[in-house]
């Protein structure tokens, strides 16, 4: 038995309706996918992972905002318009060589480094964007 629960269209959909502002979308790039095509780099960061520095390339791309009776790439109806989205990809080794979104087991140790790289990385792009500030 599969259960689910919307996907990321459900979810901009809900942040476009309540979010007062711009969104900033974090994630990690996945195996064999070549981000060239519209993303450009905006240099790197640092974390320390099991003892060692690791050095993640960061890419953004930036979404316009979209309004209502413009062409729009997002059919979502909870939406009357689609807001301007930054996005941050994140790219090293141990991103890429997963096989699957959320590597298992939970408790294997490349795993956990996995999990950790991931949030150093989206900690550090939080205080690049300083969204309070």
């Amino acid at each position: 038995e599969k259960a689910v629960a919307g996907g990321l269209g459900k979810v901009s959909g809900l942040m476009c309706k309540y979010h007062p502002g711009t969104l900033i979308c974090v994630t990690a790039c996945m195996p064999e996918r070549d981000y060239s095509g519209f993303a450009v780099s905006v240099g790197q960061i640092h974390a320390i992972v099991s003892g060692k520095t690791l050095t993640c390339d960061v890419l953004r791309y930036e979404a316009a905002e979209k309004h209502a009776g413009e062409d729009k790439v997002s059919t979502n109806s909870d939406c009357e318009s689609s807001p301007a989205i930054t996005y941050y990809l994140v790219d090293h080794a141990l991103f890429r060589a997963r096989e699957d979104i959320y590597p298992a087991p939970q408790t294997a140790r490349r795993t956990l480094e996995l999990y950790s790289l991931w949030a150093q990385a989206v900690a550090r792009i939080i205080d690049l964007e300083a969204p309070d500030a």
